[in-house]
């Protein structure tokens, strides 16, 4: 069955990679961003830009919506000028945002309300996955929908499943997102550890980055430690706090405990409010460094003598 019409809302560096490759791929698709600029770089690529989300949605037969929080989502498809005012009955909704299973359950039940299919889909990968078709998707959401856009999944990656119910797509990427949050808190504590002891940074580095305790995650993550290149963001810290806890979250409902997950997010808060939200993850061990006394290293954002650049 063909995809038709692809509307794609939200070109942050994962949507505009991936609706990049779905133009590269000859598909028809319709963008919307709310800084204008990006959907006209894609405007170049051949796609059609949108001035609004309802106007992205109107030829649609399949939207796409890679945005930064559930709330995001809802005004998206919901609000003045939202995507449902023109979205044709029968269209699917693919959700490629992070949100809690809940969200996703209910915004498919919603949908359906509405005459409208609906997908949440768990995306893996960076923005250079998404430009080239190499990330992984794992979907949630009725067999039949799925296999109706398979195709726009295809090419979007190398390996697309299929989980079963709404909400499973939702609840695979807070376990994956999860584990990283705990990783980059592990790893930062790891680093912060062997210089206070008295081992070269460089040294704790490469002695962990050719361990087998090293996921490839881990590794590209050593890179921007190593370097202290926290920007631009490949995933903002920011995020990675609002996921953990939006896992937390659902895990307070399961009853499930999760003592080392609440310790990254209690460190993630704390970085935020420090001001290196909109930094790349890895600069959580910035924060690390300042609880732990080291002072020999430049602030994120900062001179080399620790004020504000500009």
């Amino acid at each position: 069955m063909s995809p038709g019409t692809i509307g794609f809302i939200g070109l942050g560096a994962m949507g505009s990679g991936m609706a990049t490759r779905l133009v590269g791929s000859g598909f028809d698709v319709t963008v919307h961003n709310r800084t204008r600029s990006k959907s006209e770089r894609l405007g170049r690529a051949g796609a059609t830009v949108a001035d609004s989300a309802a106007d992205a949605a109107k030829e649609a037969d399949v939207l796409l919506l890679s945005l930064a929080t559930g709330a995001a989502v809802e005004s998206t498809l919901f609000g003045e000028r939202g995507a449902i005012d023109t979205l044709r009955p029968g269209a699917l909704v693919a959700n490629l945002s992070t949100v809690s299973p809940t969200f996703a359950q209910e915004l498919a039940a919603r949908l359906a309300r509405t005459g409208h299919r609906c997908l949440d889909c768990c995306v893996l990968g960076n923005a250079q996955h998404a430009a080239d078709g190499e990330l992984r998707l794992m979907i949630g959401g009725d067999a039949e929908d799925f296999a109706a856009v398979r195709e726009v999944f295809a090419a979007l990656g190398k390996e697309v499943s299929h989980l079963g119910r709404h909400g499973l797509g939702a609840t695979l990427k807070l376990v994956l997102n999860l584990l990283m949050g705990i990783e980059m808190q592990a790893l930062s504590e790891a680093l912060v550890f062997g210089e206070r002891a008295g081992l070269p940074r460089d040294v704790v580095i490469r002695m962990i980055g050719s361990s087998g305790f090293c996921a490839p995650v881990m590794r590209f993550k050593l890179g921007s430690m190593a370097a202290r290149e926290f920007e631009p963001a490949n995933f903002r810290l920011s995020l990675m706090r609002k996921d953990v806890m939006l896992a937390l979250a659902e895990c307070q409902r399961l009853e499930v405990p999760m003592p080392a997950s609440e310790s990254a997010y209690s460190m993630l808060t704390a970085a935020v409010q420090q001001g290196l939200g909109d930094l790349d993850c890895a600069a959580i061990l910035a924060f690390m460094e300042r609880v732990s006394g080291l002072d020999g290293y430049p602030w994120p954002g900062a001179s080399r003598d620790g004020h504000p650049k500009g």
